[in-house]
């Protein structure tokens, strides 16, 4: 009797761990967003200019908490000229941004920007120090956006992209309050190799209206999917996944 109880027990168990586990399914301009597809953990990223020098680094943490995605990510540049640390929190169940913050530094200028949406309402406190003179911006203004582009990569990964895929957006760049036209289409399937081992991947095509940066993007085919490669035309940099670790 007492090991007919604990078969079960586990089998309750087994039962209800997925059900606990899973996330749920929502829409974004009609496409699925499956955060499934995304796991609780740690990317590390080097980039690399057009001659293959590494010049800096990123890191990518995540993880789910009472029905919230967060995710904060640390870039920087080895000569010390760029340095930003940005973290993000969305609602899973209706698939909405909560709050962004971001810390930049260019130089000898810093921005501090502290954001919360409701809807398409942003407020909050955009702040630029140069050298020691502050200056404070407050927001509390309505966009007419679909995404903040602080988002936007951690969303590219939630998603099944097919051939003939074309997804149009607007989306709210934090770090200057303005909102980009930007459009992601299927490129192709393709393996890629980087530090972190080789990877079956989907290639996107991120394009802008020039307010923020183009990218092209490989995204594991593995569940769950993570970010293996960027690359950007502009600068000439590609960012390679060196690393992932699980929370």
């Amino acid at each position: 009797m007492k090991n007919y109880c604990l078969i079960i027990l586990a089998l309750l168990c087994a039962c209800q761990n997925p059900e606990k586990d899973a996330k749920p399914k929502v829409e974004w301009l009609g496409q699925e967003v499956d955060f499934n597809r995304i796991q609780s953990g740690i990317n590390t990223y080097h980039m690399f200019d057009s001659t293959q020098t590494k010049v800096g680094s990123m890191i990518f943490g995540t993880y789910f908490e009472n029905g919230k995605l967060v995710s904060r990510d640390t870039s920087s540049f080895d000569d010390g000229s760029v340095y930003e640390d940005a973290e993000f929190t969305v609602d899973t169940n209706r698939f909405k941004m909560e709050a962004v913050s971001v810390n930049m530094q260019i130089n000898t200028t810093k921005l501090d920007v502290d954001l919360d949406a409701n809807n398409n309402t942003v407020t909050g406190l955009y702040r630029v120090i140069r050298d020691t003179t502050i200056n404070d911006y407050p927001v509390d203004s309505t966009y007419n956006y679909d995404v903040f582009r602080s988002e936007l990569y951690m969303l590219m990964q939630t998603l099944d992209y097919k051939a003939g895929d074309t997804i149009r957006f607007k989306a709210l760049i934090s770090t200057s309050m303005t909102v980009a036209d930007a459009s992601i289409y299927y490129v192709k399937d393709e393996q890629v190799t980087t530090a972190a081992g080789t990877f079956d991947c989907t290639v996107i095509h991120l394009m802008t209206d020039g307010k923020m940066p183009q990218n092209r993007i490989w995204i594991s085919k593995e569940k769950p999917a993570k970010i293996v490669k960027f690359y950007v035309p502009g600068p000439e940099l590609s960012i390679e996944l060196v690393d992932s670790r699980k929370l």
